[in-house]
Order: C-alpha cells, then structure tokens, then sequence
C-alpha cells in the first residue's frame, strides 16, 4: 500500500474486455517485498508490438516476474517503467492474446460505465465500475521519494487488495489502470488514464531505453 496525500490507499489490479477476453493476466512478482507479489494486466498493442500494461508499483525491485493465464505461465521482462505515472509495460515470453485491447480514453466521460478485470486466485473476476470523474491526482511516486500529478479517474468499484494494475475498460477499451482505492469510502478508487500518462513508457518501448530507471530499486 502506498499514500494518496489525503485519501488514498494503493491496491491492485482489475481485469478486462468483452468477456473476460483472453487479453487479461495476472502479474506474480518476486522482489522488494519477502513472498510474491501478486498484479493484474492486459495483453494490449502498441507501435506494432503486443506487451502486458500493468501498474509499475507491483514491479519495484522485480527479480523474477511471472505472468499468468489460467494454467499458462510465462516469463516477462519489463520494457517500460514509470514510477511517477505508476505505469508499466511488460513483454511476455511465448505467451499471446488472440485479440489484445485496444488502448483509447479520448471517448470517455463521467457518468460512462464499464468493467473492471482482476486475477483473483488463478480467476479472471470481472467488476462493474461507473466513471464517477476525471480527476488529476495529486500523490508521490511509487518510492514514496516526490510529489506528482498523475492524470486519471475516480471511480465506483470495489477494489481489494493485490488488484493493482488491472485494466479499466469501456466499450472495448482500456481507459485506465487500477492503482488505488479511497481509505474512507470501499465502493470508491483510482485509475491511472494510459493513453495521457503513458508518453514515457510508450517512448521507452519504442526506443528500447528505460531512461535512468533503477529497476532494482526497492525504496
């Protein structure tokens, strides 16, 4: 868990598209913390090539990082990382959707209504989420160590523990990744909008550079 200045509480991850399409995937991670750390995500495509949008928080320090599809397993290495948005793009070894989602939120608006796709125990839960608000959200980033904005949503859904990363879809779009959940109301949490904070990590995919990211940074 991580501090919104005020209200936030960080959480986890949230599922897909359609049905549960065959887009969505749990993240397992070996890293900062003692056991594993558990995210969602979602097979989506950008500049051509297919890769896993989650949360980076779930990935600080990340030694070893599995992704998970039903009884299927598979290597991932990171290939974007921005610990100021909390965004992050995996590539997956041996391991594709027949139809990734498609990433788009210049549609959206408050009021609009969706699904919410988690990995919860091996299962892909799917959540009903009504867009309550975009909002620009004033916290730190994932090391606890600035002050940033980070442009995204409110949203009414109930979100739990290890959620973190899942996709918000409207439509047949992602339009946000879970990140966090309010510490005063449980049907009320944050997403992360891909497409206006996602500059970083998609120009380290296609550059092939992760800047000056220490992805073995714990704290």
């Amino acid at each position: 868990m991580k501090r919104l200045l005020a209200v936030v509480a960080l959480m986890g991850a949230v599922g897909c598209a359609n049905d549960p399409p065959s887009a969505i995937v749990g993240v397992d991670v070996a890293g900062c913390d003692p056991g594993i750390e558990h995210g969602s995500g979602a097979f989506v495509e950008v500049a051509g090539r297919q890769v896993v949008l989650t949360a980076a928080h779930t990935l600080r320090g990340a030694r070893d990082i599995t992704v998970t599809r039903g009884a299927e397993r598979a290597s991932a290495h990171i290939v974007g990382f921005d610990p100021e948005m909390d965004l992050a793009y995996l590539e997956v070894d041996g391991m594709r959707a027949p139809t990734p989602l498609p990433v788009d939120s210049t549609g959206v608006r408050e009021g609009d209504t969706g699904r919410v796709y988690v990995v919860r125990s091996g299962e892909v839960v799917t959540l009903p989420v009504t867009i309550t608000r975009r909002i620009n959200i004033r916290t730190e980033d994932i090391y606890v160590d600035g002050e940033t904005l980070r442009p995204g949503y409110e949203l009414r859904v109930g979100i739990e523990g290890g959620d973190s990363g899942g996709p918000v879809v409207v439509g047949t779009d992602v339009i946000g990744v879970v990140w966090a959940r309010s510490r005063r109301a449980g049907d009320r949490a944050y997403a992360i909008d891909p497409v206006r904070a996602g500059d970083r990590i998609t120009h380290q995919l296609v550059t092939g550079h992760l800047d000056d990211v220490d992805l073995g940074r714990c704290s």
